[in-house]
């Protein structure tokens, strides 16, 4: 656009040179040489001859003017065709002369024209460099994007898409002017037997492109991407229009996206080739000026096919396919218009061409047609930089480049939700944000995240009970990592961790700061311990204590202490005691337990006495 801009100014600045050089042809009496059929003496100064010499000119302008009466002369005798076709012959000395009579010009010694054009010329030196400069230094980032399986959206929603993305990106015309307008672009790869989706926009507005398309899916996450495109790009492939933009090359049937999105055949189309290959739609945002430019394009089409068929010496019908033209164009009016450079990248040609195909197919009134890069990206590389950045060209087609927001949303959208042909993954957890009571803690270290941020409990709510239900692998010992890290930021705070697993106790004890006190007991590995068994006390008062928290501990059950000893002057080791418990199981059984009742503790402990000091 600046280019264009620029050209247009200087073709100005010709049109004022011309139509100075006329008008200095005509004082001259240009015109009325030609009229008359004799020659201007424009270029030596004199109108008739050499009568207009003065006994004080120099020897030069004497031959000079001798040199114009000889041509005066010459034309004299000469016929009257000759002599107009030299009356006509002579304008172009005119017109030079003229330039170079502006050009050298200079009143008080200063040449306003040689100043103006070093000030046309500088200005452009610097606005290009400043272009050049702000595009090398921009940084772009890859990112994937997850979405959701449940995920879809309606056409309008996809094209509202486009469009907020176009309002999102646009820059202001003075600062486009000098820093130039950044891109964004959508991608659909083919790599490891998958597909994935992805856009790649300039670092720092991630969450602006994010907002976007959450318009038509709002589930959906931007994630980096660490897998890159590679350093070397093997095989460009550009799609273009055919004819002009404001005719549309693509149709976005509502019923035909509800029912089965361009996409799938896509991702189809990419999943058959055996090699990694991707679509990129590079976009770079049209001034607001472009589109008057397209209704100024749409308006003279108009105007060209009503005035084809009334000069006819019969005035022709309105043709169908026109009018089907003419609404089709409509389309493409009054909406947010975009440079694209619609890339096709895979191993070699034949791969890109058969992805090409698919991208192809679907036409309206318009239609895509192929453009190599053998040239610019075989020879030169120019495209390589280019595609790994997701940056547009910086001299997009002004006349077969620019799409309309409704043509983007039937080349980039998601899958339909029932797509499987090629493996695509799909996020298991929707964008849900917190309600605005929670806690948001200011220094940005929470307990969890939502779509907004870190979120927490309130301190005075940490005294609650906490229930945190969900099956494998769903993040439990993970939030309990995580509150166990919160609870350890805060002073005066003494955290007790449960862990039967090890894992979360593990990481627990990872957090722990070293100026703080940390005790681990670890019942696989007890490097300590209780064994009620081995104390100072007769045999058959360890028993009896046993028994009684056993009996506490079993309700329901009947527990039967034997107890076998070696000597009766030292107490049994742990290793002789046995515990069973048995519980009947069959009414006979329970008749043959009722029938033999259990005899007391006190009976109990004579009995093993009596044994003891036997």
């Amino acid at each position: 656009m600046l280019l264009r801009y620029l050209l247009w100014r200087v073709l100005g600045l010709l049109a004022v040179l011309v139509a100075l050089a006329l008008s200095y042809w005509l004082l001259d009496g240009g015109l009325g040489a030609v009229l008359r059929g004799t020659g201007s003496t424009v270029t030596s100064g004199a109108s008739r001859g050499s009568t207009a010499v003065t006994p004080r000119e120099s020897t030069e302008s004497s031959v000079e003017l001798r040199g114009a009466a000889a041509v005066s002369s010459r034309l004299r005798g000469s016929t009257p065709a000759s002599a107009e076709r030299f009356a006509f012959g002579s304008l172009p000395d005119a017109l030079g002369g003229a330039a170079r009579a502006i050009w050298s010009w200079a009143p008080g010694g200063v040449p306003p024209a040689r100043l103006l054009a070093a000030a046309v010329l500088l200005l452009g030196a610097l606005v290009s460099t400043s272009r050049w400069q702000a595009r090398r230094r921009r940084r772009y980032v890859r990112m994937r994007v997850q979405t959701y399986r449940t995920d879809r959206a309606s056409a309008e929603a996809v094209v509202a898409m486009q469009e907020a993305l176009h309002k999102r990106l646009l820059r202001r015309w003075w600062r486009r002017l000098l820093r130039g307008q950044p891109s964004v672009s959508l991608e659909v790869h083919h790599a490891g037997g998958s597909v994935w989706l992805a856009v790649t926009c300039p670092v720092g507005l991630e969450g602006m492109v994010q907002a976007a398309l959450r318009t038509a899916y709002p589930n959906c996450r931007l994630i980096p991407e660490r897998r890159s495109v590679g350093l070397v790009v093997p095989t460009v492939l550009r799609l273009k229009k055919h004819a002009e933009f404001i005719k549309r090359a693509k149709l976005l049937d509502r019923f035909e996206h509800e029912r089965e999105p361009a996409m799938n055949r896509l991702m189809t189309v990419l999943g058959a080739c055996a090699d990694e290959a991707f679509v990129q739609v590079a976009l770079t945002p049209t001034p607001a000026l472009f589109e008057h430019h397209a209704k100024r394009l749409y308006k003279r089409h108009e105007n060209r096919l009503s005035r084809e068929r009334r000069d006819h010496l019969i005035m022709r019908d309105r043709s169908l396919v026109e009018d089907e033209e003419l609404r089709g164009g409509l389309d493409v009016q009054h909406r947010p218009l975009f440079f694209v450079d619609l890339r096709v990248i895979a191993t070699d040609r034949e791969t890109c061409e058969r992805i090409a195909s698919t991208l192809r197919a679907e036409e309206a009134e318009n239609r895509l047609v192929e453009r190599g890069t053998t040239v610019r990206h075989g020879m030169f590389g120019s495209y390589g930089r280019r595609v790994r950045r997701g940056e547009g060209n910086p001299l997009p087609s002004f006349h077969r480049g620019v799409f309309a927001s409704t043509e983007l949303a039937a080349m980039w959208h998601l899958p339909s939700v029932d797509y499987a042909t090629v493996p695509f993954e799909r996020g298991v957890l929707p964008v849900a944000p917190a309600p605005p009571a929670i806690l948001r803690p200011a220094d940005g270290l929470g307990t969890l995240r939502d779509a907004l941020g870190p979120v927490s409990i309130h301190p005075a709510m940490r005294k609650q009970n906490t229930a945190v239900p969900g099956t494998v692998e769903q993040g439990k010992s993970s939030y309990l990592v995580a509150t166990v890290a919160e609870d350890l930021r805060r002073e005066r705070c003494c955290v007790i961790v449960l862990d039967p697993k090890g894992d979360a106790a593990e990481a627990a004890v990872s957090l722990v700061a070293p100026e703080r006190t940390c005790t681990l007991l670890d019942l696989a590995q007890p490097t300590c311990g209780f064994n009620p068994l081995a104390i100072d006390a007769p045999a058959d008062v360890i028993a009896d204590y046993v028994v009684a928290a056993l009996k506490n501990l079993f309700t329901d059950v009947d527990v039967i202490l034997h107890v076998w000893h070696r000597s009766a002057q030292t107490p049994l080791p742990a290793s002789t005691w046995t515990l069973t418990s048995a519980s009947p199981k069959s009414p006979a059984e329970r008749a043959r337990a009722s029938s033999h009742p259990r005899p007391s503790a006190s009976a109990s402990n004579r009995g093993r006495r009596r044994t003891a000091t036997s």
